[in-house]
């Protein structure tokens, strides 16, 4: 059943009962499901062709989300979202099988078109209702079934995940909270099982929050160039909580897997490889993370330093 409340201060409804609301937003989640069902009894599931996607009415549009003003704005002012389209061009890296990290849309359109996409993805939260994402295989399409779990309105991203009927809502914690979420998981992962985590969505959204979208150690805050780092790596039995992570650029992050640098867990200074680059060949303009004592695990940070770093352990 749909959850009610707050949802007239949020969306535009022209009926005289909440009870008729949610027969359409049930009715348009049977329709998704059913259009999944159909899909996947064609015979090029799960790879499907462009004329089959529109066909279906997966998606219509030229721009990457879809939405059905058609069926879906009677019950919503912006309509809801119906597709995503993910080309994997620019963020490769933010889709896994397990969900994607998508960027908001900024194109040079009014402004209010983008905004309004923008809503219509949120919408669909606010209804849980699936979205599908559409993801370019060769000249083929991709679909999966997706749930928005999150959103960060300053960091213009959402994450969406693909497994179950309606995931649990995001278990991020700020970092002025005293988190329970552990930052050891098994020691044994087969080497899947470490890719799916290090490429985790869900764990570079909170990351990205957490560290409020900029680079730890560079300042560099163009959320494409960064990665969400785990401290504890994930072949040692590192945890995707968000007490286990880091937000890096590209470069930082491959240097802290090379053992280049670590944080001294005592000081929060950053150290350098004796025998290797120093902070300014590297980059890494800030070296003093003091500041940023609220936001680092301390736990974590010995780990790395000590049985990593100082024992010359490399990823």
């Amino acid at each position: 059943m749909v959850a009610q409340s707050n949802l007239f201060h949020t969306l535009r409804f022209e009926h005289d009962s909440c009870g008729e609301l949610v027969n359409l937003v049930e009715n348009e989640l049977i329709h998704r499901l059913n259009v999944l069902a159909k899909a996947q009894a064609l015979e090029s599931w799960p790879l499907l062709s462009p004329g089959e996607v529109r066909g279906l009415g997966i998606y219509g549009g030229a721009s990457g989300v879809w939405v059905d003003k058609t069926r879906t704005q009677e019950f919503a002012r912006e309509g809801v979202a119906v597709g995503l389209l993910h080309t994997g061009r620019h963020y490769d890296d933010d889709i896994d099988e397990s969900g994607v990290l998508y960027h908001y849309p900024t194109t040079q359109r009014p402004e209010s078109r983008d905004n309004n996409e923008i809503q219509s993805i949120k919408n669909a939260k606010s209804l849980k209702l699936p979205i599908f994402v559409i993801r370019n295989v060769g000249v083929r399409k991709k679909i999966d079934l997706a749930w928005l779990n999150d959103f960060d309105d300053q960091l213009r991203i959402c994450v969406l995940t693909f497994h179950g009927v309606n995931p649990d809502t995001n278990t991020y914690r700020s970092p002025q909270e005293i988190s329970t979420l552990p930052i050891f998981g098994p020691r044994k992962k087969s080497t899947v099982e470490i890719l799916r985590a290090e490429r985790d969505p869900l764990f570079k959204f909170n990351i990205l929050k957490r560290f409020q979208g900029a680079c730890l150690v560079t300042g560099i805050n163009v959320t494409e160039m960064l990665d969400a780092a785990h401290i504890i790596p994930v072949a040692s039995g590192g945890t995707e909580s968000s007490e286990n992570g880091m937000l890096l650029s590209a470069s930082a992050h491959r240097a802290l897997d090379s053992g280049l640098w670590a944080i001294n867990p005592l000081s929060l200074q950053v150290e350098t490889k004796k025998d290797g680059p120093n902070v300014q060949r590297m980059k890494l303009l800030i070296t003093d993370l003091s500041h940023q004592a609220n936001k680092l695990n301390l736990e974590a940070l010995e780990y790395r330093y000590e049985k990593l770093f100082l024992q010359g352990v490399t990823k």
